[in-house]
């Protein structure tokens, strides 16, 4: 009877120490940081010309890119390289304007006042944290796009530059980190100004 009790006695205190160990709660979940890729589904629109806007379209941007943390987790530092396509509805940007009759360009060569831009982009940044998991800050777009057809007579393509301010947050679900992007991107020799607001849905590796 003495042996049972004490077998007994040294289970509970082996369990208890297994208790112990792990928390009821587990293991609180790390957020993952490094090569990641992203889809981004949003709201496209060009800005001046003749007609001072377009229309709202919609916008696909795909994406790769590394994220490294930095200060401590205080701060993200991401780059990307992406290719976004949206497109400009019923805006004229050719410098001859809108022409009485509703011709964009000239009436001798005429050019479209609806076309698809493809932004092909290298961008980096760097986000604050506001809270746990929570990040703001700017990224800087560098790349080049694709007008077709051209709305511009002879330019069917230009260097554009563009910034966004960019919120991030990485969800308790492993791998994922959804964000929201808002900015505008520059095309030279075209003047085109475009601007995308995009929600994203990243998944880190």
């Amino acid at each position: 009877m003495r042996k049972l009790a004490t077998l007994v006695l040294a289970s509970a205190l082996i369990s208890s120490g297994a208790f112990a160990a792990t928390p009821s709660e587990g293991v609180p979940l790390e957020v993952r940081r490094g090569f990641f890729t992203e889809t981004d589904i949003g709201a496209f629109f060009t800005v001046g010309g003749a007609d001072g806007y377009s229309n709202l379209q919609g916008y696909l941007q795909l994406g790769v890119g590394y994220q490294l943390t930095v200060n401590g987790g205080k701060g993200l530092v991401p780059f990307g390289f992406h290719v976004g396509i949206g497109a400009s509805a019923q805006d004229c940007f050719d410098p001859a304007g809108r022409q009485a009759n509703g011709t964009c360009g000239t009436t001798v060569s005429p050019v479209s006042d609806n076309f698809t831009m493809t932004l092909l982009n290298v961008s980096g940044g760097y986000l604050f944290q506001l809270v746990e998991r929570l990040y703001l800050g700017p990224k800087l777009l560098v790349g080049y796009t694709l007008l077709d057809p051209s709305p511009v007579t002879n330019v069917t393509g230009g260097l554009d530059i563009g910034l966004n301010a960019s919120l991030e947050y990485a969800t308790n679900m492993d791998h994922f980190s959804i964000g929201l992007d808002a900015g505008v991107r520059y095309v030279v020799g075209a003047n085109i100004l475009a601007i995308a607001i995009y929600p994203r849905v990243q998944y880190t590796f």
